[in-house]
């Protein structure tokens, strides 16, 4: 399911139709826009994923240029009085289904006359239209941008989940999420994590992997990994031998 649909008539402002996709795209998702040159992959049932999408949008631009109205066929007729015109077929499958139609005029283009459309488009004159202006373009978008917000009521919700989704909030897609909280020098973080040495989290820490005495004057937060001397949350001066010997002289506070 889609919220906007794009309808446009090919020779007839279908580069307008491409503008106001992408912007729509842009602001709400390209998940949210269907436009056939691009939402079809190459081998699918043009037909079938036409009709399918028309029916599940909550909105439906109708993008309407000088020409919409008045372009011909190879025989002389108008192309809106062909039924298996496309452009006429998913405005009134649209309208079938009580999908929302926007008439987006381009410029100057004049409203359209329900004595000038097939029966089943006469609706079409009386819905409430947004013009596209090339001297008013960021304003009439965001109109345009608004008009669909109200069409599909849950939009604004579905793009403030995608948004929190994309800044780490909950898990990732790769089943990480950000349980650190506020972290103080370097810090990794990693879905898998595998420690073959030692690793320690602190600042100016001493570590020792061998054997022999450990001279440690800073505080050790954590150490884990193979060592053979023995240093477990300790803090203070402090002097440690072999872990063969036994003996731990400490001087501090444990």
């Amino acid at each position: 399911m889609t919220s906007c649909f794009m309808n446009y008539r090919t020779g007839d402002g279908e580069h307008v139709a491409t503008h106001v996709g992408d912007e729509l795209s842009r602001r709400f998702g390209k998940g949210e826009v269907f436009r056939a040159s691009d939402s079809i992959p190459a081998g699918a049932d043009f037909e079938q994923r036409l009709r399918k999408a028309v029916r599940g949008s909550e909105v439906l631009l109708a993008v309407i240029g000088p020409r919409w109205l008045e372009k011909r066929e190879a025989d002389g007729l108008r192309a809106i009085d062909d039924p298996a015109d496309w452009t006429r077929w998913e405005i009134a499958a649209a309208f079938e289904a009580g999908v929302t139609v926007i008439p987006v005029l381009i410029e100057s283009t004049p409203r359209l006359r329900a004595a000038d459309l097939p029966d089943d488009l006469a609706p079409l004159a009386r819905c409430q239209y947004r013009r596209l202006r090339h001297r008013n373009v960021g304003p009439d978008l965001d109109e345009i941008a608004e008009a669909v917000l109200i069409a599909a009521p849950d939009l604004e919700e579905r793009v403030r989940a995608r948004e929190e989704a994309g800044t780490g909030v909950g898990e990732t897609g790769a089943g990480t999420g950000n349980s650190m909280g506020d972290v103080r020098g370097n810090a990794v973080q990693a879905g898998e994590y595998r420690v073959d040495g030692v690793v320690v989290n602190g600042d100016h820490a001493t570590t020792h992997t061998g054997s022999g005495d450990l001279n440690q004057n800073s505080t050790v937060n954590h150490i884990a990994g193979d060592h053979n001397s023995t240093v477990n949350n300790v803090s203070g001066d402090q002097r440690m031998r072999d872990q063969s010997t036994g003996r731990v002289d400490r001087r501090g506070r444990a």
